[in-house]
């Protein structure tokens, strides 16, 4: 995975996708135990995407809480705190993605730039 990867504490996760070469996203699925709660983190640079593909989890994000079921998609805000758990009785399974608009801007700009 090098020092490209978006790894985030757990018992199991993996790349999925990962941009190497403007970094404009990263992708990981992870596996999320009974009982087991991600700490707490804020990402300043991108917002963090999570779709909850099995399971149930609670959100915690900026002071708020709430319960996401089995298909639903959250959005984080870059520069906002946020924190999950497996709020379920079986193994959760979410699937997170993290985008950088900086990043996706500046390689608009290029584009436009090498276009012209």
């Amino acid at each position: 995975m090098g020092n490209r990867a978006f790894l985030i504490a757990g018992d199991r996760a993996a790349v999925i996708a990962n941009d190497n070469c403007d970094f404009r996203y990263r992708a990981t699925v992870h596996s999320v135990p009974v009982g087991v709660q991600v700490a707490a983190r804020t990402n300043e640079t991108a917002e963090t995407h999570f779709l909850v593909d099995d399971g149930i989890v609670e959100f915690m994000i900026g002071g708020m809480a709430g319960i996401v079921l089995a298909g639903d998609f959250v959005r984080v805000p870059q520069g906002v705190p946020f924190a999950y758990r497996n709020a379920g009785d079986t193994t959760a399974r979410v699937l997170v993605r993290t985008t950088s608009p900086a990043a996706a801007r500046r390689v608009a700009q290029l584009r436009a730039e090498f276009a012209a």
